[in-house]
């Protein structure tokens, strides 16, 4: 599972905002995946942003390029869970501006950061579930970084590696408009392995509000993949 990792998540006011990017990011992702290969086929799981670092760090870790390199596994499939499946060049916001981003996400230039207020959390993350569990949950939540919205993609693993995409239904409904237009200029843009698209009653976060289904569903989709590659 890809998460948001070192620059992403925490960020306070000591970063210099010009330096800010997702190049730690990509480099733990990258080294991560890049030791697993070596021995075996992994399934690459991304969530909400994470599509964005996640979609770019695997250049040349697709399973092809690792058997061409003499290495015994590859990434065989990508699973994105309502997650930014976007092509080469993509800037969710222009640098230096709070561009494309929703009301819900506050944000503080002089510190660099964005965050979501408690009262807020639910609607954006948790939908379905219980008052309690996401106030708990949200406890949890720490500031993002600007560099994350601000960084751009410089490759798409999802037009070489077999990609399925869970789009919860149950998410903010501008969300799932975004996800289903991503989706389908995906596949309008170009060479493309996407090639199952799994609809679900869930929320944001379908891992915590369902969490056998999300299993089961990750299972099968990987042995799906593990069989046919």
């Amino acid at each position: 599972m890809v998460p948001g990792t070192a620059l992403d998540v925490g960020a306070d006011s000591s970063l210099n905002l010009k330096k800010q990017d997702w190049e730690k990011d990509i480099e733990v992702i990258r080294q991560t995946v890049s030791e697993l290969v070596v021995e075996q086929d992994v399934v690459v799981v991304m969530h909400s942003f994470s599509g964005m670092t996640g979609g770019t760090a695997l250049e040349g870790l697709d399973k092809e390029s690792c058997l061409a390199k003499g290495l015994k596994g590859g990434v065989v499939r990508l699973i994105y869970i309502v997650a930014f499946l976007v092509p080469e060049g993509f800037q969710h916001s222009a640098h230096g501006t709070r561009d494309q981003m929703v009301p819900e996400m506050k944000t503080d230039l002089e510190k660099g950061v964005i965050t979501i207020l408690p009262e807020d959390v639910k609607n954006m993350f948790y939908q379905d579930l219980d008052d309690e569990t996401a106030a708990e949950l949200a406890k949890d939540l720490r500031p993002q970084s600007f560099g994350a919205f601000w960084s751009t993609t410089t490759h798409a693993a999802w037009r070489v590696i077999p990609t399925t995409y869970i789009l919860t239904l149950k998410d903010v409904p501008t969300t799932v408009v975004a996800a289903k237009y991503l989706i389908e200029t995906a596949k309008a843009s170009g060479p493309h392995k996407i090639d199952n698209v799994i609809e679900a009653e869930a929320g944001h976060s379908p891992f915590i509000s369902k969490p056998e289904w999300t299993a089961e569903t990750l299972i099968k989709e990987g042995t799906r993949t593990a069989e046919l590659s």
